[in-house]
């Protein structure tokens, strides 16, 4: 069974390999020891981890984690909602269901975008990515 940390670095890991836009959309992490500067044009990638109460199985399958990978596509205002959608569905392809990762750590629904979150500054599109370790 996968500790949270690894189940992170698994699913932080597959983020890392997120190849859309030219050039390739910058990725903010939670918590990065590496501090993070949006780029200049505005268009980059969040990524924030959830975690939800483990679920029983089963007395054989034991504990299962689960919960939800968030990868947002931020994207300046007023440049309309059709580039950012592109990009929320290369996320989406990227993150297929039943995706199999390190330490256990499964794609286990598929994957969605929420409808755009307009910020004072920004345009959001969340990607929700439900996830399970066994």
């Amino acid at each position: 069974m996968a500790e949270p940390a690894e189940i992170a670095s698994a699913l932080f890991a597959r983020c890392a390999t997120i190849s859309t836009g030219s050039p390739t959309l910058p990725i903010a992490y939670p918590e990065s020891a590496a501090t993070f500067t949006p780029p200049a044009d505005g268009k980059y990638l969040e990524v924030a981890f959830f975690s939800n109460r483990p679920a029983w199985e089963g007395l054989a399958s034991g504990r299962m984690d689960q919960g939800l990978l968030q990868v947002t596509v931020v994207w300046p205002k007023n440049k309309g909602i059709v580039g950012p959608s592109r990009h929320a569905a290369s996320v989406i392809a990227h993150f297929p269901k039943g995706l199999a990762l390190a330490d256990g750590v499964r794609v286990s629904g598929q994957p969605y975008a929420s409808s755009p979150l307009i910020e004072a500054s920004d345009v959001r599109v969340p990607v929700t990515i439900p996830w399970i370790a066994v």
